[in-house]
């Protein structure tokens, strides 16, 4: 057994690569998924085929497989671009690529390179709270409106602006339902009808109608203090038609108020339990149609559309307590936002900061990058490193440059790895990766090289001879068809193990294992499907089938050999055993019943023999039967009296032994042997004799019924006397207990009469009646 033990731990040094990695495989391309493996396809080769490369040369190897290595293959690769009337902007390179991905081993070469575009177009749309408080919003833009387009156009000459205006849904208690305030919520002042959102401008070049549609916004109202603009920022990123979202632009939105906001969860209040769907429901003057049967959108749907439709919100916060809004809630859902903008800005009471706002916002959008990756499978480790941090001297592990400009620009290393035991099934994956916030995609096509070269046509042979025509012969085996196997694909492997070697014991009758459609059987068993049991044969002298000398074992029948037959070859076919030293066979007397012994020798029921020597042998044996003692030792001196009689013949070969069995008159056997030889004849008389049992004697039949009868008689008045002493001392407790507890005396005796008889009269109440009542007529 530690044979086999240190073998097993040979094969195992011998098949582990440097790094401690198990080389394993049936085929070339699974063996070589592991890193440091190798595959032998030389057709003779007798040890194992997937093994490092050096024990596959130790061993004499001449044609080694190794692993291939990685390519990529750019596709598409549009030089950078700054845009303008005749031209698309192009930030990102390359856009197209293709990579042969080797299992388990790191690719460190993909380049990604990003340059801002001196006139990459930009989509910004004011997104304004109309409330009182945020009146100066409004005025301040429509004063700096041709300001802040000029201001852009030094950065891109390529802009569009757009606006809408959101409040608070229409429903109480977020807006005042009585029908004065429906038409008037500000009560003494003017304002508009309550609403939830207005999409007011589709975005446009035209700065003037930016302006006059800013001069129709009046302002409006609600009842409570926090208001709804997160209804109107949904229908701003998923209303994209509407609102005129380009597909190749840096999509803005100016997110301005002076409060919180409600969220997800609010509606309730108002009966509202509806989840927002976040779909498009504007109708054709650009009013919100949901906003009374749907719920606020959560923070994570704000979140998830912002990054579906790579929009970039800038939260800015006007009123005397907005550093304390800001800090309490813009600031935190700016940092999870996409973009890179960690604070949401503050409106100065005027609002005339709003052209630095909208200047440095995007100026720092521009300026930064941020690479993202979508759709990277499991299998497949995708790191994002860089050089903008370190001025180009080594890598940096992030996806986020700043500080870019139309003359600086950087590029992104990617690191890619697949890390699986077996290939996929699906061998070609597809993923991107872009700058947060922009449309730009660079596509990527990985395709897993997990089969080798003499895997695949013309080097395989399909329906190879090799293969009996049932497989197809690569790196030097044979791959089976569905439904063969063995190593030159012999093994019909077609329909259910149990149709090939099923039985109602279950498959081989439990008794091996279904191979190549046959049973192969475990050892003591036999037969086409392991039904035959090579040890349920009789035995000779305890071995099966007397041993392997005279015959075999096979299904239940001892197959013997041609010296041996009988069921359990226990009978030789040779007569050598039967004759005597003279050759006689079973010294003649073989067909006569009255001889026994090996060769028929002895005649236990001889009348002559035994019946002549009947006297003798009792006279010496037992002092009985018809000689007395002068005529006994006259008459009997050639006999013998032995403890145990013998059963052949000690003497010379002339002796010959008769053994004889006589009765005497009281019944009893004795045994004698009667030894014959050409000079005389001796005796041998066992010392004891075989009698019968004697009658029963009545005496002691009937003395031991009696005494059996005494005795039983006698158990059962010593279990009467008991139970009788039980009884009585439970009565004598009962009687004690009574005495202590005198209360028999305290109760009336049933049979005592008392010796005065009182008679209650019947009118005696009567008359008491009378002599108070009205007095009788006389």
């Amino acid at each position: 057994m530690s044979e086999f033990i240190e073998i097993g731990l040979i094969l195992l040094v011998l098949s582990t690569t440097a790094d401690g990695q198990v080389c394993s495989g049936t085929r070339c391309g699974q063996c070589l998924i592991f890193d440091g493996c190798a595959w032998c396809k030389d057709p003779d080769y007798v040890f194992n085929r997937c093994a490092a490369e050096s024990q596959l040369s130790l061993d004499g190897c001449r044609q080694i497989v190794k692993r291939k290595t990685h390519s990529v293959q750019i596709l598409q690769n549009n030089d950078f671009s700054d845009g303008g009337p005749t031209e698309e902007p192009v930030q990102i390179k390359p856009q197209r690529m293709k990579i042969t991905l080797v299992p388990n081993e790191s690719l460190r070469d993909v380049m990604v390179f990003y340059k801002i575009a001196k006139n990459f177009p930009l989509d910004l749309y004011f997104l304004n709270d109309p409330s009182y408080t945020m009146r100066e919003l409004v005025a301040s833009l429509r004063r700096l409106a041709t300001n802040i387009a000029d201001d852009i156009a030094t950065i891109t000459t390529d802009f569009r602006f757009g606006l809408g205006t959101a409040m608070d849904k229409v429903i109480d208690p977020f807006t005042l339902q009585d029908p004065k305030s429906r038409l008037n919520p500000c009560g003494s002042l003017y304002c508009d009808k309550p609403y939830s959102f207005i999409h007011r401008l589709s975005l446009t070049n035209n700065v003037n109608e930016f302006t006059d549609a800013l001069s129709r916004v009046n302002t409006t109202a609600n009842q409570d203090i926090v208001e709804g603009l997160f209804d109107g920022l949904m229908q701003v990123m998923v209303c994209g038609n509407r609102i005129g979202w380009r597909s190749k632009a840096r999509r803005m939105v100016l997110y301005a108020t002076d409060i919180n906001f409600h969220h997800a969860g609010d509606g309730r209040v108002a009966g509202i339990l509806e989840p927002n769907d976040c779909l498009c429901h504007l109708d054709g003057s650009g009013k919100y149609t949901k906003a009374e049967i749907q719920d606020y959108p959560s923070v994570g749907q704000i979140v998830q559309k912002a990054r579906e439709n790579n929009i970039n919100i800038i939260f800015v916060i006007g009123g005397a307590d907005n550093q304390i809004i800001r800090n309490l809630y813009y600031d935190q859902l700016t940092a999870i936002l996409p973009g890179g903008v960690t604070n949401a800005s503050a409106l100065s009471t005027d609002a005339s900061n709003i052209l630095n706002i909208v200047r440095e916002n995007y100026r720092r959008l521009r300026e930064t990058v941020k690479l993202i990756t979508s759709g990277v499978p499991e299998e497949i480790t995708l790191d994002v490193y860089t050089n903008c941090r370190t001025g180009g001297r080594t890598l940096d592990k992030t996806n986020i440059c700043t500080g870019l400009n139309i003359d600086i620009w950087t590029n992104f290393t990617l690191f890619i790895k697949s890390h699986f035991t077996v290939c996929p099934d699906k061998r070609k994956v597809n993923f991107t990766v872009f700058p947060e916030g922009l449309e730009e995609r660079v596509q990527i096509e990985v395709e897993h090289v997990c089969d080798c070269d003499c895997q695949l046509e013309p080097k395989a042979e399909r329906n190879s001879t090799k293969c009996n025509s049932r497989g197809t012969y690569e790196c030097g085996i044979c791959h089976c068809d569905t439904g063969w196997s063995g190593k030159n694909c012999e093994c019909d492997e077609r329909g259910t193990v149990m149709d090939a070697c099923g039985t109602d014991m279950g498959i081989c009758s439990n008794a091996g294992n279904c191979t190549c459609r046959k049973c192969s059987c475990f050892e003591g068993y036999s037969g086409d499907r392991c039904e035959c049991n090579d040890r349920n044969c009789p035995s000779y002298n305890g071995l099966l089938c007397g041993g392997n000398e005279r015959g075999q074992c096979s299904c239940g029948e001892c197959i013997c050999d041609v010296k041996y037959n009988g069921s359990s070859c226990e009978c030789p076919i040779s007569t050598e055993a039967c004759k005597d030293n003279n050759g006689t066979l079973c010294s003649v007397f073989g067909v006569t019943s009255l001889y026994s012994g090996a060769i028929c020798e002895r005649c236990q029921h001889c009348p002559g023999t035994c019946g002549n020597n009947k006297n003798c042998v009792e006279c010496v044996g037992f002092n009985q039967g018809l000689f007395n003692e002068t005529i006994c030792l006259q008459r009997c001196q050639n006999v013998e009296v032995v403890s145990d009689l013998e059963e052949t013949v000690t003497a010379d070969n002339e002796t010959t032994l008769t053994a004889c069995v006589i009765q005497d008159k009281d019944a009893c056997v004795i045994s004698f042997n009667v030894y014959n030889s050409p000079d005389r004849q001796f005796i041998e008389v066992k010392s004891t004799k075989r009698c019968p049992l004697g009658p029963p004697n009545p005496v002691t039949i009937g003395a031991s019924v009696s005494g059996a009868i005494f005795l039983v008689g006698l158990i059962l008045i010593l279990i009467w006397k008991l139970l009788t002493m039980l009884y009585d001392k439970l009565e004598y407790s009962k009687f004690e207990s009574e005495i202590q507890n005198p209360i028999w005396e305290k109760s009336d005796n049933p049979i005592y009469k008392e010796c005065v008889t009182t008679v209650q009269n019947p009118v005696h109440e009567a008359n008491i009646i009378l002599e108070d009542g009205p007095k009788l007529k006389e």
